[in-house]
């Protein structure tokens, strides 16, 4: 923007460019705190407040405040999309009337990225989805079912729990963060990554390891040597891998990832909260 202003002579109409200091959406008044105040305030789990703080900054709030009881004792509000991830269902109306999202192919993979963490879980919500999101945008029931059939269409082109390989490519050129890298690999959503998770992704993405490969990584990953790999070590080999780590080394060439473009931890920017 500052460059066409400058070349045409826009300075007493327009300018300069905003964008690096405009808060994101739900960004003003965001702290580190909101996720603990969306459990105590809320009654929601520590997963989902952690989610819903990251996506939504501090309309988060305004998204629990339409959550349903869940009629457990833990958690009292809350209900799932599906179970094993903390997507709410209380979510898909918010999405559809402040984010502009219309149809269920963009709910299950632009906009929630279950279609990408795990296909088949994707596909088997894609009907209460599509259900959800006719009540809040009066769809008739025809059109209920044209967009869940071509959602559908499209889910079947994944393959699998992992998605097919020009799927991965285009989420994880659209990361920012590197917790959604790691999120990406992390498939079964149980907050870290295993040796035979790291080894099928690496596949999917198109560059396969040997075992002897795979397991000198991974245990250069692997800080404590429990056999899982968490996000802060994820970040830490990210950050500190040399030009000789096969893996780091193919992920960058292959989706132009770098340190100084993703930042680290707080540092790191992008759309997400955290």
């Amino acid at each position: 923007i500052n460059r066409v202003i400058k070349l045409h002579g826009l300075s007493d109409k327009a300018g300069p460019c905003k964008t690096e200091t405009r808060a994101l959406r739900g960004g003003v008044g965001y702290t580190k705190n909101n996720a603990v105040r969306l459990i105590q305030d809320f009654g929601v789990s520590e997963d989902t407040a952690k989610h819903l703080s990251r996506a939504y900054g501090v309309n988060a709030f305004e998204v629990c405040r339409n959550a349903k009881p869940t009629g457990k004792t833990w958690p009292r509000f809350g209900n799932l999309l599906i179970e094993g991830y903390p997507f709410l269902e209380c979510e898909v109306a918010w999405i559809c009337e402040n984010e502009m999202v219309v149809t269920v192919k963009d709910m299950l993979t632009i906009r929630t990225r279950l279609a990408f963490l795990n296909s088949e879980a994707a596909k088997s919500v894609a009907p209460k989805v599509a259900h959800l999101m006719a009540k809040t945008l009066k769809w008739s029931k025809k059109e209920e079912k044209q967009q869940l059939d071509d959602a559908m269409a499209y889910l079947s082109e994944f393959g699998g729990p992992f998605p097919a390989v020009e799927n991965v490519k285009l989420s994880l050129t659209t990361l920012t963060d590197i917790r959604e890298i790691f999120q990406t690999f992390d498939h079964d959503k149980n907050g870290y990554i295993d040796f035979v998770e790291m080894m099928l992704m690496a596949e999917k993405l198109g560059f396969p390891m040997t075992k002897e490969e795979g397991e000198k990584t991974f245990k250069i990953i692997d800080l404590d040597g429990d056999g899982r790999l968490t996000e802060d070590e994820f970040t830490h080999w990210w950050n500190s891998a040399g030009p000789d780590d096969k893996l780091r080394q193919d992920l960058g060439k292959q989706f132009n990832l770098t340190t100084d473009k993703l930042g680290s931890g707080s540092d790191s920017r992008g759309v997400m909260f955290g």
